[in-house]
């Protein structure tokens, strides 16, 4: 029989680098570092003065992390998890945690069968972390990203009306299939964060995040063809007449900075907050477009389908944003995928 996957805590010191002045208390435990919004929020808390810890699944993204997080690495440990949805998997790794951000769950496209590349991993990754964290006596806040898709009737991105229990329901191909999916598993996930906070009352606050369509600058693109998740719909759909997603957008740079406001602020246990930013339409994107992009060529042409009403005032008050706009998302999502096609 071969052996299961451990866990393993990996060290890395750089003496010649100048070490922060941080307490054991100011350690956050993050997931999904290696991701478009999970690299941001790892940024954002290494700037902030954090000292944080971050799960991956192979030993060989340790180096690339090291690469993205080159100035900040002597506030870094990194583990490997090889398998989230394994039952204890992060007991042996949140060791002196104060904080928890788990980011870590399948992304729309990237995968083609629900059960084992969405549903699994998004609910048994998240219960894993929900169980370890109560499990470790240090932590005190759990942050779990979560989508507006969550909140929302399945359906909305194209799969067939109606109530969702069925794991081995069939989705349509394309786009609309890997978003159907996506939503599904966000579903199934929060669920099982209310179930779990309700039946176990966990010692830690625990807070859900809902973002809308998250776009901005990516810090792990490096080519044209590496653009991914909601920026690469977002330039698919310039290429398109009618659009596949609507126009409820967040910037990246917001959400990260939602992470971080949670711990500043004193929030209740088993509170959610939507994160969207301003209105807009499409036709406002088809025109900002055409004016500042010629060269991109958009092929936009409405009517447009109504727009989606968010409402994100709760996160607004309470966390005291002030959103990015929609033409701070198109100015970085363009300009980068242009930087690489010059």
């Amino acid at each position: 029989m071969s052996s299961m996957p451990t866990t393993r805590l990996i060290r890395h010191h750089y003496p010649q680098l100048h070490k922060m002045t941080t307490s054991p208390a100011d350690l956050i435990f993050i997931t999904g570092s290696t991701g478009f919004i999970g690299s941001q929020v790892t940024v954002l808390a290494l700037e902030a003065g954090y000292r944080v810890r971050l799960s991956v699944r192979k030993e060989q993204q340790i180096q690339k992390l090291k690469q993205l997080f080159h100035q900040f690495v002597s506030n870094i440990d990194f583990v490997v998890v090889p398998d989230i949805t394994s039952f204890g998997a992060f007991d042996s790794v949140l060791d002196g945690v104060r904080y928890v951000f788990h980011l870590a769950s399948p992304m729309p496209g990237k995968g083609a069968d629900f059960r084992s590349e969405y549903a699994e991993p998004a609910v048994k990754g998240t219960e894993t972390m929900l169980s370890s964290a109560d499990r470790a006596n240090s932590v005190e806040t759990v942050v779990i990203m979560s989508s507006v898709l969550a909140l929302m009737p399945l359906g909305a991105l194209g799969a067939k009306e109606g109530i969702f229990n069925d794991l081995d329901m069939e989705f349509p191909g394309g786009p609309e299939g890997s978003g159907a999916m996506y939503q599904a598993s966000k579903i199934l996930a929060h669920q099982a964060t209310h179930a779990f906070n309700k039946t176990h009352k966990p010692h830690y606050t625990l807070v859900t995040l809902h973002p809308s369509f998250v776009l901005g600058r990516s810090l792990v693109q490096h080519s044209a063809e590496d653009i991914d998740g909601i920026n690469a719909f977002l330039w698919q759909s310039l290429q398109l007449e009618t659009p596949f997603f609507p126009p409820a957008w967040v910037h990246v740079k917001d959400v990260a900075e939602a992470h971080l406001k949670i711990l500043e602020l004193d929030i209740a246990s088993g509170e959610e907050f939507v994160l969207s930013g301003h209105p807009f339409t499409w036709d406002d994107v088809a025109t900002f477009v055409r004016e500042k992009y010629p060269e991109v060529n958009t092929k936009l042409q409405g009517p447009f389908d109504p727009s989606i009403t968010v409402d994100s005032s709760k996160a607004q008050k309470t966390l005291g944003f002030k959103w990015r706009t929609m033409e701070d998302m198109l100015v970085d999502v363009i300009e980068q995928q242009l930087s690489f096609t010059s």
